[in-house]
């Protein structure tokens, strides 16, 4: 049987997929609106023209950058997409041991 720890990392690999790639889909759908192809603008709940945020816990503190560039957030995004795709492919072994382990007599 899979354990729930490795469904609970695939299930957070598959989220991150999916909103990396909502995310690149929404701003692509943006630019190709846009006449001009001027990069789209992102705004906040208060209707601001903000740019991506990036956030990284570090210990008791976090750190947060504000209006990073569009052109290395989707470098980031597609990145991260990648990686979590090669995370899968690691899951996807630790699954056939996992079914395996379930056939191997005591």
């Amino acid at each position: 049987m899979i354990t729930k720890e490795t469904c609970v990392k695939i299930w957070n690999c598959w989220q991150q997929i999916d909103n990396s790639e909502t995310l690149l889909k929404n701003m692509a759908e943006k630019l190709i609106k846009d006449k001009e192809k001027t990069p789209p603008t992102l705004h906040n709940a208060f209707g601001e023209n903000v740019g991506l945020q990036l956030g990284i816990p570090s210990g008791n503190e976090t750190y947060r950058l504000y209006n990073i560039n569009l052109e290395l957030s989707t470098k980031v995004i597609e990145t991260h997409i990648e990686e979590q795709k090669r995370k899968l492919k690691e899951l996807e072994a630790i699954c056939k041991i996992e079914l395996h382990a379930d056939n191997i007599p005591d």
